[in-house]
């Protein structure tokens, strides 16, 4: 039942604010289980990745990229400084609040751009430069707190398997057409299945690699983040300050 709970409250589809944690520890206490084990509970639910089904994710794979880790440090500081983090570092702004996890948005305008670039150019930290970031922080114990940073990768996975199935079929369309148009055997047709089938494998690669890369760029931040390297800058320049970046 907990770990049923704990599936509902991570679900978060938009539109759905889930429920919270909170639920789910009363959910633990009327069980008869003590705080510390839930929270291990939620912990270790959340540190699985969750299985997607439907057509797409059997075509293309996940769309959810997911890098987990148990970082030892309190949840509720180190779920601040996250977010002062992302704000001034990787210039990004609270898009939506859900009970188990905040999706921060690429700022937008010339203030924020600046602001990325000059980042790069004077940071010794590489940059998670992401358009869109899910960051949840829960407690494990009193000094240690499970990390979970996600990144939604619906938008380029339907654009990619939308042009590799059109471009596919349209390709595949033109060269069957051409061999019947050559008055060829009706069999050799069906070159353009092969066609269709390539630009789709191509899709697929190169969505693989965008998760890959993606997951990379999450996990090394866990990984600095998990070695005290990931650090809020000691000021400011003074161009920077007079052009609010």
């Amino acid at each position: 039942m907990i770990r049923r709970a704990v599936e509902l409250q991570s679900a978060g589809e938009p539109g759905d604010e889930g429920i919270s944690e909170g639920e789910v520890l009363r959910i633990g206490k009327e069980l008869g289980l003590t705080p510390d084990l839930v929270r291990r509970a939620i912990a270790d639910v959340r540190s699985k990745p969750v299985e997607e089904h439907g057509f797409l994710a059997g075509l293309m794979g996940a769309r959810i990229v997911r890098a987990v880790r148990t970082i030892r440090r309190p949840a509720a500081p180190l779920g601040l400084f996250l977010e002062e983090y992302l704000a001034r570092c990787e210039h990004m702004a609270v898009q939506r609040r859900f009970p188990d996890r905040t999706r921060y948005v690429r700022g937008t305008g010339v203030a924020a751009a600046l602001g990325r670039a000059a980042n790069k150019m004077g940071s010794r930290q590489a940059a998670l430069d992401l358009p869109q970031l899910d960051v949840g922080v829960s407690m494990v114990d009193e000094d240690s707190a499970l990390v979970e940073l996600s990144v939604d990768l619906s938008t380029a996975r339907t654009g990619l398997a939308a042009g590799g199935i059109l471009g596919g079929s349209g390709a595949g369309t033109s060269v069957a057409v051409s061999i019947w148009a050559a008055h060829l055997a009706t069999p050799l047709a069906l070159v353009g299945v092969p066609v269709l089938a390539g630009m789709v494998l191509g899709s697929r690669l190169i969505y693989g690699t965008l998760a890959r890369n993606t997951e990379e760029k999450l996990q090394g931040f866990l990984d600095r983040l998990e070695h005290g390297d990931v650090k809020l800058p000691a000021g400011k320049p003074d161009w920077r300050k007079q052009l609010g970046i």
